[in-house]
């Protein structure tokens, strides 16, 4: 949350408040177009209300937080316990005010007979209007709540070469039963090989097997034709230690997914799918003032219980972080994401296709060692050839923020 000069300490126990609050103008808070299914009859959502228009507005977001850091002896690894809070008021549009609460958990333990643990558990709960990793419902205020852990055990042989036994959990539920098609568990074991190729770096092999399950049966979706599913995939890569003038890694593999039963609700035929995957994160120091950021990623996504749809998700970007004179800094990043449907777009000519812009802008001025201010922009926008599905929204951000 902030890698600020901790200044509370009790014994081993580093303690970081922090609280940053933002002033932002939203050209499009509902990340609407204008049009529904019938761009001539606008319809109604399930509340009765007229559909999302296209809205500016004002809001004020308050961010509060807190991380406990506490490092283990002899430099064998850390214990770190975090909150961050994300609560938004509008200025005209209150029904859109929304809240995100974010609490984690990590663990990082390397014995001295080479024993490895490691665990992450990120736990959210919330209603912000930017959807899920579906992207479902975008713009709309959806209470909901996840849970994200990833566990890693193993054994490291002499700094040279490492076995390592993985676990990732994953679930999600929304509040309303209207949104059932979106609660979902994921289950995931692995197995990976490293071997030390360079003083600081690592070639890996792992191997994972994994499973879907959506949890929720309402109307016509049961458990025999809901759109559970499960995979495998295999990914080979590089990674580097801390502290090395490379961090992160560059991974890519192959994945194959299939489904557990024969037809969706609606008779459509689920069909498996296998193509290559990408998660691969870098972070290359060129200076001592600058860091240029790449990030390629790939997989695919089952879009809910209740339909045989799926898209190849696509994703990549840079981003630069630039000290500047005068205790100001700048970062400046562009991503860009396909999304390649298997079903067809809202005219039926083709399968739907979503082209996706990020690109974002900002400074900050360090104030204090404990306080900054910054400034940023963000562009986002969709085009899609499912005229229901594009939009264009711009984000001016005004921020003051402390860590102590």
């Amino acid at each position: 949350m902030t890698k600020e000069k901790r200044k509370i300490q009790l014994g081993r126990l580093r303690i970081s408040p922090l609280l940053a609050v933002s002033g932002v103008y939203d050209s499009n808070i509902y990340l609407a177009n204008g049009y529904t299914n019938d761009p001539d009859n606008p319809g109604t959502t399930r509340n009765g209300e007229l559909i999302k228009p296209l809205k500016s507005d004002y809001l004020l977001q308050v961010m509060p937080g807190l991380l406990l850091n506490y490092p283990l002896p002899g430099e064998r690894g850390g214990i770190s316990l975090g909150y961050q809070g994300n609560w938004a008021f509008y200025k005209n549009t209150t029904s859109q005010d929304w809240n995100n609460q974010t609490g984690v958990f990590a663990l990082d333990y390397k014995a001295p007979g080479g024993l490895i643990v490691a665990v992450y558990d990120n736990f959210n709960s919330g209603n912000d209007p930017y959807g899920d990793a579906t992207q479902y419902d975008l713009g709309q205020t959806r209470q909901r709540w996840r849970n994200d852990l990833k566990g890693t055990v193993g054994w490291d042989f002499s700094d040279r070469f490492k076995v390592l036994g993985f676990y990732n959990y994953f679930k999600q539920k929304y509040k309303d039963i209207e949104d059932f098609s979106q609660n979902w568990t994921d289950n995931e074991f692995g197995l990976g090989a490293d071997i030390k190729v360079l003083p600081r770096t690592w070639a890996f092999l792992n191997y994972h097997h994994g499973s879907q399950n959506f949890d929720t049966d309402w109307g016509n979706t049961t458990s025999e034709n809901n759109a559970s599913n499960k995979w495998d995939r295999v990914n080979v890569g590089l990674k580097w230690d801390s502290g090395a003038k490379i961090g992160g890694q560059l991974n890519f593999g192959y994945g194959w997914l299939s489904f557990d039963n024969r037809v969706d609700p609606q008779g459509r035929e689920y069909k498996g799918t296998d193509t290559w995957i990408a998660a691969t994160s870098i972070n290359y120091k060129i200076l001592s003032t600058s860091t240029l950021s790449l990030t390629i990623y790939r997989t695919v996504r089952p879009t809910g219980a209740n339909k045989a749809e799926f898209y190849d998700d696509t994703m990549a970007g840079i981003n630069i972080n630039q000290d500047l004179p005068y205790k100001f800094s700048a970062a400046a990043g562009f991503f860009y994401g396909l999304n390649e449907y298997n079903t067809l777009n809202y005219q039926g000519t083709e399968d739907r296709t979503d082209n996706n812009y990020n690109a974002n802008i900002g400074f900050k001025y360090k104030i204090r060692s404990w306080l900054n201010a910054g400034l940023g922009y963000r562009y986002m926008r969709k085009d899609s050839n499912d005229i229901t599905q594009s939009f264009t929204d711009n984000r001016v951000t005004l921020t003051i923020g402390a860590s102590y």
